[in-house]
């Protein structure tokens, strides 16, 4: 027998409706034979909160309803989230499975939620578990977000569909990449413990350890970066990394400590306020804060920028270097200081190469030096500074 009809049910409040039940029955029921389930040709399932507001919906084209087991199968399952009563979420899986009227829903296959405002985050797995009372869904299996730039993964997820907060546990890496870019060839990882991001501030909060990289097109490490733990916003694009902090730049033989310090994914950034000291090779750099540009392959160093190596040092208010280029100029009540001779060579400018084990050279081309040299002597040489026009200074 074949039976055709709409019917609705409310329970507390959900709404479940179903249209076109096509189903078979036994002509004679036995207590012992469990019931067939029965097919939907549609299946529309609506909760409501407190407030008379829609919390969430779901439909499917095909459903089984086991009335005994309160159980509902449906093929194909597209669903909205709402939060204060506005779409959120749109979510789909290739199969659902509704338990008791709605009280959890187990959606598998290629389940998507996909963001309807803000930055349309896309969220991806294979297995959702959803407990609609408590507004909370957990992906268990290869949860994913991504957006036309970054995307990020975890062993779990945990979305609050009231608080639009993702938890992501596990390792937790994000990747990102230029602009036309192929997405499956990053330029840029980040890896932490778990981590709490909110989708609408776009804070975010990362347990430690922190690494993270830059790649050029054959994969080659350019910079690394190492940290305690993590703490940011994505919509401005800063992300802090607490000390202490360790970069690295394999190719100059190079390794920076500092502490707290930002990167900015989107400008390539990375930037401190606080002192740090660098070493490169033979030669340690330090100062009270730096500004490095990754994709110019600059880092400016302001305020009492230090060089030192030895048998000489140098002092300025400004340093900048191009690592790409291997360019040096110091800017700003310059001061160089070889330890023959006790020489002290002032300038507003010099220029210099970085060469051999990370030797600088420098020279004053065009501009004026001043330069103080002391001969061992029995008191009767000329001690008064003389200036000098061009002359290079080995540093």
């Amino acid at each position: 027998m074949a039976l055709m009809h709409s019917t609705c049910r409310q329970t507390g409040g959900l709404l479940i409706v179903f249209v076109a039940l096509v189903g078979c029955a036994s002509e004679r029921p036995s207590s012992t034979v469990q019931s067939p389930p029965f097919v939907f040709r549609s299946l529309k399932l609506e909760q409501k909160n407190k407030q008379g507001l829609i919390d969430w919906s779901l439909n499917s084209p095909e459903a089984r309803y086991e009335l005994s087991r309160r159980l509902v199968r449906a093929r194909l399952p597209v669903g909205v989230l709402y939060r204060k009563g506005k779409p959120s979420f749109r979510v789909q899986s290739d199969l659902a499975l509704v338990i008791n009227d709605g009280e959890r829903i187990l959606l598998e296959g290629d389940v998507r939620l996909q963001q309807l405002n803000g930055s349309r985050l896309l969220i991806q797995g294979d297995r959702l578990r959803w407990r609609p009372e408590e507004g909370l869904l957990l992906i268990e299996q290869r949860p994913r977000a991504s957006d036309k730039d970054s995307r990020i993964s975890a062993s779990t997820a945990e979305l609050q569909q009231k608080t639009n907060d993702l938890t992501l546990k596990g390792v937790v890496q994000l990747e990102r990449w230029s602009d036309n870019a192929d997405p499956s060839r990053p330029d840029s990882t980040l890896r932490s413990g778990m981590a709490r991001w909110n989708l609408d501030s776009g804070v975010l909060n990362a347990e430690g350890p922190v690494l993270a990289q830059r790649r050029d097109q054959e994969g080659t490490v350019l910079e690394q970066l190492q940290g305690n733990s993590l703490k940011g916003n994505t919509r401005v694009g800063d992300l802090m990394v607490m000390a202490p902090v360790i970069v690295r730049m394999p190719r100059q033989n190079g390794v920076l400590r500092a502490q707290d310090t930002t990167w900015n994914f989107r400008t390539q950034i990375v930037r401190t306020e606080q002192p740090f000291e660098a070493e490169l090779d033979r030669t340690t750099i330090l100062g009270r804060a730096f500004k490095a540009q990754l994709k110019k392959s600059t880092v400016v160093v302001n305020g009492d920028c230090r060089i030192q190596q030895p048998g000489e040092s140098l002092e300025a208010e400004t340093c900048r270097w191009n690592w790409a280029t291997e360019n040096v100029l110091a800017e700003g009540n310059v001061r160089l200081r070889r330890d023959v001779n006790d020489q002290l060579t002032r300038a507003s400018t010099l220029e210099g190469k970085v060469g051999e084990q990370g030797r600088i050279t420098f020279t004053a081309p065009g501009g004026k030096v001043q330069s103080q040299v002391r001969f061992p002597s029995d008191g009767s040489a000329d001690r008064s500074p003389r200036p000098r026009t061009s002359a290079p200074v080995e540093f």
